[in-house]
């Protein structure tokens, strides 16, 4: 469902553009076909297609064709192109970062945002929040997850919380109270493997 003002970033069109623009700015900047930037904005593959044709004829993206697969950059020749993934970074971006972040962790199975963080990038208003809540799903030391999300904390310049669940509490039909409050809020799903590139 399609939102006119995404509570993350209102100033922007819809949701789905701000997830658009935040994989392809606050990303590694590599080019992207368009099913590899649908699975990590999590939109629909037509959504992004008409989104992308929008954005290059603004000016925001570059695309070139690849034998049948259309290829999409960032326009970083924009004079506020580092001012927009600075924005994208802190709001979009996360999930991105984060991921990036904890996929060189051994022994992570999955990890999500919760928080006061999530429930604005599933829609919910409010505040921005002041802080980050990471969930990770695996038996990685607490110690060497922080250690991973330190760099996030430092770039964004936004306290990162993570925790640690292993998988049969996680999992449990009867959890603890703690962790059974965590899966009944909003969860923004963090991508630990992404494809770099084309």
């Amino acid at each position: 469902m399609s939102r006119s003002a995404p509570a993350l970033a209102p100033l922007f069109r819809s949701d789905q553009q701000l997830r658009i623009l935040g994989v392809l700015f606050a990303g590694t900047g590599n080019e992207l076909t368009i099913g590899a930037i649908a699975e990590r904005a999590r939109v629909a593959q037509a959504t992004v297609s008409r989104e992308v044709a929008r954005l290059e004829e603004h000016g925001l993206l570059v695309t070139r064709l690849l034998g049948r697969n259309r290829l999409v950059r960032p326009n970083w020749e924009l004079p506020w192109a580092p001012e927009l993934r600075s924005i994208l970074l802190q709001t979009v971006g996360v999930l991105g970062r984060l991921g990036d972040a904890l996929a060189g962790v051994d022994d992570v199975d999955n990890a999500f945002v919760y928080g006061s963080w999530a429930s604005r990038f599933v829609g919910e208003p409010g505040l921005f929040p002041n802080d980050i809540d990471v969930a990770v799903i695996g038996i990685a030391p607490l110690r060497v997850v922080r250690a991973a999300c330190r760099d996030v904390e430092d770039d964004l310049r936004v306290e990162v919380n993570p925790i640690v669940i292993d998988r049969e509490s996680w999992d449990s039909s009867s959890p603890e109270p703690f962790v059974a409050q965590i899966r009944e809020q909003p969860l923004a799903p963090i991508m630990l493997e992404v494809e770099r590139g084309v």
